[in-house]
Order: structure tokens, then sequence, then C-alpha cells
């Protein structure tokens, strides 16, 4: 009976034109750091050599306003791995953050671990049936506070730190009896390893991971998140002499700054790399049913990015330091090579990777992110989204007070927290971000600023604080 009840169900199937409903997918965020907006080939650089991004690029949907949730990289680390916008969080800063001791504003206290409390991407998907993987970059606590504290089955390389001590074996840790550096990267094993770079280590790391998933029968989710290409910037020197023998061939090329130089070359092991774990998603047949990620934790750092023509880097919530590339490959869903540009931000992989995984999530991700499965469709987003918000409660320099955004369409409004002043600006006719629009349009900056206020309110925001020590002369 069984057996003509399966039958039965196949020939409806072949009538209604249907197919049966696909497996889960796999999931692999890729998360390269402090990658600025246009750092990879499809998004205008043309300096290094990235071929395996270039043909990933068009295999998926491109993001083309596409924002990290903070200006740096803690912020932005905690919206992916929770779906919340950081100030809900309460990690509006790196961990531990920069302190200016004389600036006319003290930055609330902020959280330098994320709480157990919070419901992780790993813990969700895990509760779902998932193999859960971490690979590298973590900095979101240590102890206790670890991706293996936090639903992660297998955590390799992933501690407290922000930055390897180098790039090269064996990345800040001792082979003797001397201690580690402060920056030391933790790995599992630590055989001497001849010239061997971290990006390159990381590609070995998750391959096995991913030969191991390809025996299984329960989906993954990989966190594969480089190293690269945050400080220190180094890389392999027959490469760097490369990319110096390229920029002396162009008009001007003695003028490129040698950071940026380092960071081509930086790019293209991070190109090698993801091309690895691409190929062996591609050999182990798992490729055709896994939903693949590729973007950066915050705009890129001059001088080894160039955010040109946006203004800004790093640490800013000008458009150089927020907006940053991102593509999303779903085979049999996405159109290859489509491009997007409604604005999306990084809690967006959480809800899209529970959407992908018929995963439910709480209110606040409701309320703070969107899947971006309809936009992989060509579709829209349901229920729209008003705007998209920031909140950076710390200086941004010495003279660079703490500030407030948001952008609903193409309106783009910055609140100085210090001194009140409103920054309006029209994206679509600006942007630079060189031309504030606020006095010309005043009711339209108040409405901005109340909407930004009333967000506040609702994700509890903190506030910064008088500084009873500042210099008045620092800003």
């Amino acid at each position: 009976m069984r057996c003509l009840v399966s039958i039965l169900s196949l020939f409806l199937l072949a009538l209604t034109g249907c197919s049966p409903t696909p497996a889960r997918p796999n999931i692999l965020i890729l998360l390269v750091d402090d990658l600025g907006w246009r750092d990879f080939g499809p998004f205008g650089q043309d300096l290094a050599e990235t071929p395996n991004i270039d043909a990933f690029a068009k295999q998926s949907v491109r993001f083309t306003a596409a924002y990290s949730a903070g200006p740096v990289c803690s912020p932005t680390r905690a919206a992916i791995i929770t779906g919340q916008y950081p100030a809900r969080v309460n990690i509006n800063d790196w961990i531990p953050g920069t302190r200016f001791p004389k600036a006319q504003t003290l930055p609330p206290p902020d959280l330098d671990q994320l709480p157990l409390e919070q419901v992780t991407l790993a813990e969700a998907l895990r509760g779902a049936g998932y193999s859960t993987f971490h690979v590298g970059k973590w900095h979101l606590g240590g102890a206790g506070f670890l991706p293996q504290d936090q639903g992660f089955d297998v955590n390799i390389m992933g501690s407290h730190i922000g930055h390897p001590a180098s790039h090269f074996f064996p990345y800040g840790n001792s082979l003797d009896s001397k201690p580690a550096a402060s920056h030391a990267v933790p790995l599992p094993t630590l055989e001497r390893r001849q010239d061997e770079y971290l990006a390159d280590r990381q590609a070995d790391e998750a391959i096995t991971l991913l030969r191991n998933a390809a025996t299984q029968t329960r989906p993954f989710f990989m966190h594969l998140s480089f190293y690269a290409i945050h400080t220190p910037w180094e890389a392999p020197a027959a490469l760097i002499e490369k990319y110096q023998a390229r920029a002396r061939q162009r008009p001007g090329g003695d003028k490129i700054p040698r950071a940026q130089i380092i960071a081509a070359a930086m790019i293209e092991t991070t190109d090698r790399a993801i091309g690895r774990v691409l190929d062996e998603l591609h050999a182990s047949g798992m490729d055709a049913n896994t939903l693949v990620f590729l973007t950066s934790d915050n705009g890129g750092l001059g001088p080894a990015s160039d955010n040109r023509p946006l203004r800004g880097q790093k640490r800013s919530l000008w458009e150089g330091g927020i907006r940053v590339p991102l593509m999303v490959r779903w085979p049999g869903l996405n159109a290859p090579g489509a491009i997007v540009s409604e604005p999306v931000i990084s809690q967006d992989l959480f809800a899209t990777a529970c959407d992908a995984a018929g995963v439910p999530v709480g209110a606040e991700v409701k309320e703070d992110a969107r899947a971006l499965t309809p936009l992989l469709r060509g579709r829209a987003v349901t229920p729209a989204r008003e705007a998209i918000f920031w909140h950076f409660p710390h200086n941004e320099t010495a003279q660079v007070g703490p500030r407030g955004a948001v952008r609903r369409g193409q309106l783009k409004l910055i609140e100085e927290y210090q001194t009140g002043e409103r920054l309006l600006f029209d994206l679509s006719a600006d942007p630079s971000e060189t031309t504030n629009v606020a006095a010309k349009f005043p009711d339209t900056a108040a409405q901005l600023a109340q909407l930004l206020h009333a967000w506040r309110e609702r994700v509890g925001a903190k506030m910064p604080t008088p500084n009873p020590q500042a210099d008045h002369g620092a800003n």
C-alpha cells in the first residue's frame, strides 16, 4: 500500500508539473575582514586579480547598496550572528573598543562579549538539525563566549582577537617556550608549514570540514571568516612584487600607496582561498544545494582600500565606512548575474539563512532584518522596510564625535550626537555626500531625525554622555 501511495504521488506531481520540495540548503557565509565596497573586481577594483570571485559574481545576485550594520567589525559580526541591530545587542564598537579619554563625550558601556542568552544563527540552525562550523575570526568574546559556546559544533581559530599578529606561520604563536603574541591566532595544530599564509590555512581547514560534511546526511552551516585583509598588511613577497610592477605600468602608478599594493596581493590570496573552497563544494556535488553569502564586516580602511567616490572609511558612518560588497548565490533560485540596488544590511543574512532552512525567528529579528529571498527571486521584500539605521555612540577620531544615521530610500541623514547637527544627503545625486541639504529641506531632515530617535528608543540604544575630563580643543 505504501508503494502504491508513493507511485500515486509521483504521478500527481507529473500531472501538475510540480517538483518535490528541495532539501534544506547548506549555508556558507564567506566574511572578509575590512574589505571595501569596491575591493573586488565585480564592484570596480581593477588592480588585484580576483578570477574566482569574478566567476562567483556571474552566478550570484550582486547587491550594490549593501551595508554593514556597524562601521567596525564586532558590531557587524554581532548583527550577522544574531539577526539584530548592534544597538539592540549593545555591541556598538569593536571589542574592547577605542578610547579617546579627552573627547567631548564618553561612550556608553558596551558589552565585551556576545551574551549567551542571545540566540545565534548557529544555535537556530543546529536546533533544526544542521552541523555548524566556525573557521577564522570571531571577535565576539573570549573564554566562555567562544563559537563553541554559541552553537557551533566546531571552532577553528575563533577567539577574542580582532586581527592576527602575523598572516604568516606561526601567526604570532610561539613554537618554543616563549609566550605567544597578544594577537596569536589559535589553531588546533601548529605543525611547521614553511611560508604558510593564513588565508590558505583557513581554506585548508574549511575544505577538511566540507569533505567530512559530504559524508553526512545532515545539512551544514559554515561561518568562514577570513582575517584578511585586516592589518598587518602582509602578503607573499612574489605577489607584492607582481602588483608593484603592475602599478608602475599605470599612469600615476607611483602614487598608489604601498598599503594598497599589499592589499591587492592579500585580495588575490583571499580570492584563491575562496576559489578553493567553492571548488571543493562543486567537486563534492554539494554546491547545487548550498546557499552562499560573500560580504565584508565594514567599509575599507585607507590607504589599503580606495573607497572613492564614496566618502570616508572604516569607523565612520559616511558611505565609505559602511557600504560593503555583497553577493548571494542560491542555485536554482537566484537569477545568475542579477543586480539589486535596494538597500540591505548585515543582519539580513541571518533572516535569509533562517528563511532558507525553514527556521522561525524571534520578534527582534522580524523587526530588524529582512530575508533576501524575494530579492533573489526578483521580487519585492515583504514586509517593506521603512529605513535602515546605524548607531555609533563612540568617537570616530579624537576630533570627530559620535553619530547616528538613517537611510530611507535615497535620502540619508547623519546626526551628530555631540552638537545635534543634522547632515542630509540625496545619495542618488550625491553619492559622495559632499552637499548637506538639511537647510534646504528642514522638514525632511526633521522627519528623518524623528525616525532615528524613535528607532533608538525601540532598540534601547545607549547614548554618550558629557566627558568631565574633556579637552575642549580636541573636537
